[in-house]
């Protein structure tokens, strides 16, 4: 990722690791930031960002554009709906939103789901060249998620990742280690993803965008997280202390 996109990146993930007022959103805002991040999305600069990775060819690289394009149009819109353009901010425009997100009147749910898709829709057009998959239930993301645990865990993968620092690893930057470490990551999730019917990198990018509609599941999010940070500790990599940087 560009230095602006790996930037946010990061930014996603040190947000978690600061304290922060809890904030309320309320539908209003938030329909009118989902509207105004959409707007953004569509800028002629993202949509380069993301049109320039999608002719990489490389899955890795347009995942990470496109959340990074997500995270920079976030970012830009935060402070209209009162909120703060940092990864505190981010963070707690987040979870204010997951919480309406959760309402139990079902027009509103219906109606921050939709907004949510065609956020995604303009993001997996230019990245991937394809829209969001129908959602799946609950029971099939579990099992989704259980499998890229189980393929995460492989006695193989891991002895292959904590020999990485050895040989011609040894000459590689830690920011190239790093790569080294997500591209296996990410492989290995496209392999199961694709026996589970999605396939390719655009199966690749439905899959993860499915999952996400179910993020507040612990089996399908900590489970995936526990085996990914793991499996990074395996290659001698502390996923927290490089978000900290």
């Amino acid at each position: 990722a560009r230095p602006m996109f790996r930037r946010a990146l990061l930014l996603r993930h040190s947000g978690r690791l600061l304290s922060s007022e809890a904030r309320a959103l309320t539908l209003e805002q938030a329909m009118t930031s989902s509207h105004l991040i959409l707007s953004e999305l569509e800028s002629p600069q993202m949509v380069q960002a993301m049109q320039g990775a999608a002719s990489q060819g490389d899955r890795l690289q347009k995942w990470q554009t496109a959340n990074a394009v997500l995270i920079q149009a976030t970012l830009r819109t935060l402070p209209q709906v009162g909120f703060s353009a940092d990864a505190a901010g981010l963070h707690a425009y987040t979870e204010a939103f997951a919480a309406q997100a959760r309402s139990p009147q079902p027009e509103v749910r219906s109606a921050l789901a939709g907004v949510n898709v065609s956020k995604w829709r303009t993001l997996l057009r230019h990245a991937f060249g394809c829209d969001p998959a129908p959602p799946i239930e609950r029971s099939a993301a579990r099992a989704l998620a259980i499998d890229m645990v189980d393929a995460l865990q492989d006695e193989a993968l891991l002895a292959e990742v904590a020999g990485s620092r050895e040989g011609l690893g040894s000459r590689l930057s830690d920011q190239e280690h790093q790569l080294l470490v997500a591209r296996a990551v990410v492989n290995v999730q496209a392999e199961v993803m694709a026996k589970h019917g999605f396939e390719g990198d655009a199966g690749f990018a439905q899959a993860q965008v499915c999952l996400m509609e179910h993020a507040h599941d612990a089996v399908v999010t900590a489970s995936v997280a526990a085996a990914t940070t793991s499996l990074y500790a395996r290659a001698g990599i502390n996923l927290q202390e490089t978000f900290r940087q």
